[in-house]
């Protein structure tokens, strides 16, 4: 019997009927199961324990942490093989960028959510690291201690007010002129297919980055960023994943990422040859978690001067300084996202 082609099973799998969902009540048999298992295995932590509000729809995956004790992803050159899990039931991301981004795609269409009035507030928690700015000489490595700090923002569902706190003053502000969008109402009406969301994003960035490397990387940054800043609807959220698709360079980085206690697939893309800007999803659930740049290979920045880079002019004003494989640049974790009637109370 010959071997089969990609294109065969890829025919063969859309052809094929998919099995029914689980029902309410079996997924809650399942997971209530699941959860006691867990608990009997998991050594008990010292002192209280208590979810950030973000990752309560999540407590599956944080709790069951303790007891995966193994997940392999394998990447074949010619195809993708499917990664395996230890926890029968869970369902891992595919090894494959586009295969887990349709997945995250297909998760968020079918995500319940309820829009908010145009008088309501989002409301958006998110906890900001990373290892600050270089002193000359320095050399950061993945054990420089990471500075870190809390971010908490309301803005009116209509676009017309952003709220911050100050000094433990509550100022609002009007807003309007982001780029990506940071208001519900607007991103509400961004286009739903992706060859669209993408023509649009790449017109509202206008003449400004002139290569196609340049403009792939800037769209990839903005999309990451429309879904860090925002209520996003679930039609949008799923034209976003399908859009980050179709950007060239995107991969999966198969390393295990722990964010707050849930395992995280980090979808990657390489950017000047060593800094790693990755999206974080639930491994289970495809929900946002957040965001990291992380050194993937050494680098020395070069001293104050003016260089020729691609036939460009640089000029640096830094000074010169190293950071090693693995250090962690930024990481932005999601806490908390949520609704509410005024600007200054979580939901």
């Amino acid at each position: 019997m010959s071997e089969l082609s990609q294109a065969d099973l890829e025919a063969l799998r859309q052809a094929w009927p998919q099995p029914a969902s689980p029902s309410p009540d079996a997924y809650s048999a399942a997971r209530g199961a699941l959860l006691r298992r867990a608990a009997a295995v998991a050594p008990r932590r010292a002192g209280g324990f208590r979810l950030p509000r973000a990752g309560r729809r999540a407590v599956t995956v944080g709790v069951l942490a303790a007891v995966i004790t193994a997940v392999a992803l394998v990447a074949d050159p010619v195809g993708v093989e499917a990664p395996r899990s230890v926890v029968p039931g869970l369902a891992v991301p595919a090894a494959n960028a586009q295969a887990l981004l349709g997945r995250a795609a297909q998760a968020a269409g079918n995500r319940a959510f309820t829009a908010p009035r145009p008088d309501q507030w989002v409301y958006i928690e998110t906890r900001i690291q990373g290892v600050g700015k270089a002193a000359p000489g320095e050399v950061q490595t993945p054990r420089t201690p990471l500075e870190t700090r809390v971010d908490r923002s309301w803005t009116r569902a209509d676009g017309k007010e952003l709220a911050l706190f100050e000094d433990g003053e509550l100022v609002r502000s009007p807003t309007g002129g982001a780029m990506p969008p940071q208001d519900y109402a607007t991103v509400a009406t961004l286009p739903t297919d992706p060859d669209a969301l993408l023509a649009w994003m790449y017109a509202a960035m206008g003449g400004r980055h002139g290569s196609e490397e340049d403009r792939e990387i800037t769209a990839y940054r903005l999309l990451g960023s429309l879904l860090a800043n925002n209520l996003v609807p679930p039609a949008q959220e799923a034209a976003v994943y399908r859009a980050l698709a179709k950007i060239p360079g995107v991969t999966v980085n198969p390393d295990a990422v722990d964010v707050e206690g849930r395992p995280a697939v980090a979808v990657a893309r390489v950017e000047g040859g060593w800094v790693s800007h990755e999206l974080l999803l639930d491994r289970v659930t495809y929900t946002y978690l957040g965001e990291r740049a992380v050194a993937g290979a050494d680098y020395t920045a070069p001293g104050p001067g003016v260089r020729t880079e691609d036939g460009r002019k640089i000029i640096n004003m830094g000074d010169s300084h190293t950071i090693k494989k693995g250090t962690i640049l930024t990481l932005a974790v999601r806490l908390d996202i949520g609704v509410t009637d005024r600007p200054g109370v979580r939901p």
